[in-house]
C-alpha cells in the first residue's frame, strides 16, 4: 500500500501561480515596473576607439577616431600608445611631469583633443610635460594600477587624482555599475561584445584584500522575465540592493588614495586630489585623507550651459574651460611647496 503524501497540482502550480500574478498587479499598483534601460548609442570612425582589457577593464584604442554620442554630440580623439589620449602642446609626452588621472570626465568625453581641462592645462603650464590618462569608466583601482606602472617608466612631478561621486561604486563593481556596464555598455554599439572578450575588471571589497578581477561574460545578467515582469524587477533590485549593502564603497576609496599618495610620497611625487563634484560621502572621505592636498570643483553635471545636456552629460568645452581655471592656481601651489 503506497502511504505517500499525494500533493494536490493546484498547490504546486496553480496556487504559487495566482500568487505571483497577485504580487505582480500589486506592485504595479503601488507605480513598480518592468526593469528598462536608459539606452544610449557609441559610434567611432574607425571601429574600436575604445576596447577591452585584461586588468583595467577598459583601454583606449591606439589611433585617431571621431566618435559620435547620442547621435548628437560629435568630437575628434586621438589615442596614444600606453593608454592615454593626446595633449597638443606637450613637447615632451613620453616623459611627463604631471599624470591626469581619473575617467571619462578627464578623458574629456565629447570634446576635442584640446578642449579637455588636462589639455587646457597644458597651455598653463608651457614648461612642463602633461599627462592625460583619463579614460571611460574607470575608478580610483584603476587609477592606482596606472600610477604604479607610469612611475615605472620615469619620474614624475606631480600627480592629480581626477574624483567624480561615480567612482565609490566602480570600485566596489557595485551591481548597479555591473548593470550599467554589461547592459548598458553592450547596448552602445553592435561591436561592444566583440571588443570587450578579454576583459576583466578590477575591484575592491575591503581595505585588507588584494585587488580582485571580473570578467566581462560574469558581470550581470537579468533574471528571467525582469525586462516585462515588475516582480521580477523588484526581486532583482531587492538583492542587487542586499549585495551592495555589504560593500563600503567610501572606506574602500579612502584606502585606495592614501595608498597612491604614500607611493607619491616615497618617490618624491606631489599628490592631490581633485574632487570634481561633491556629495555628503565625498566630506566624509575629504575630511578622512588628512594632510593630502585637494580641491572642489563644484562642478554642475546638470547645468546645460556647462555641459552636452540633454544628449550627454559630461561636461563641453566651456566647462571644461572652468574645471581649468580652478585647477590652474592649485596646481601652481602644489609645484611650488617644498
Amino acid at each position: 500500500m503506497n502511504n505517500k503524501l499525494k500533493i494536490p497540482l493546484k498547490w504546486v502550480i496553480v496556487y504559487p501561480l495566482m500568487l505571483l500574478l497577485c504580487f505582480e498587479i500589486a506592485l504595479r499598483i503601488l507605480g513598480y515596473s518592468h526593469f528598462h534601460n536608459d539606452d544610449y548609442s557609441i559610434k567611432s570612425s574607425p571601429k574600436n576607439a575604445f576596447v577591452g582589457h585584461n586588468s583595467l577593464g577598459v583601454q583606449l584604442n591606439p589611433g585617431r577616431y571621431s566618435i559620435t554620442l547620442n547621435k548628437k554630440v560629435n568630437f575628434v580623439a586621438n589615442h596614444e600608445k600606453g593608454n592615454h589620449r593626446l595633449v597638443p602642446g606637450n613637447e615632451n609626452p613620453e616623459s611627463p611631469d604631471v599624470l591626469f588621472l581619473g575617467c571619462s570626465f578627464t578623458y574629456g568625453y565629447g570634446v576635442n583633443d584640446d578642449q579637455n581641462f588636462p589639455a587646457l592645462i597644458q597651455k598653463q603650464f608651457p614648461k612642463n610635460s602633461i599627462r592625460n590618462s583619463g579614460v571611460i569608466g574607470y575608478g580610483t583601482v584603476q587609477s592606482l594600477m596606472q600610477l604604479k606602472e607610469e612611475l615605472k617608466r620615469g619620474k614624475l612631478k606631480a600627480v592629480l587624482l581626477n574624483f567624480s561621486t561615480v567612482h565609490f561604486m566602480r570600485n566596489c563593481l557595485s551591481q548597479q555599475y555591473r548593470s550599467n556596464l554589461k547592459i548598458g555598455y553592450e547596448r552602445s554599439s553592435s561591436n561592444v561584445s566583440n571588443q570587450m572578450k578579454s576583459a576583466r575588471f578590477p575591484y575592491k571589497l575591503k581595505c585588507d584584500l588584494d585587488i580582485q578581477f571580473e570578467h566581462w561574460d560574469d558581470l550581470y545578467s537579468n533574471m528571467a522575465g525582469r525586462e516585462w515582469l515588475a516582480s521580477m524587477n523588484w526581486f532583482q533590485s531587492a538583492y542587487d540592493n542586499y549585495q551592495d549593502g555589504k560593500n563600503d564603497g567610501l572606506e574602500v576609496t579612502e584606502c585606495l588614495i592614501k595608498e597612491m599618495h604614500e607611493i607619491c610620497k616615497k618617490q618624491g611625487v606631489k599628490f592631490a586630489v581633485i574632487f570634481l563634484d561633491f556629495n555628503k560621502d565625498v566630506k566624509t572621505l575629504r575630511s578622512g585623507l588628512g594632510g593630502i592636498p585637494t580641491l572642489k570643483t563644484d562642478f554642475n553635471f546638470k547645468s546645460k550651459k556647462l555641459t552636452n545636456l540633454p544628449y550627454d552629460s559630461h561636461p563641453n568645452k566651456r566647462g571644461h574651460t572652468i574645471i581649468a581655471n580652478k585647477i590652474e592656481p592649485f596646481l601652481k601651489d602644489l609645484m611650488n611647496e617644498k
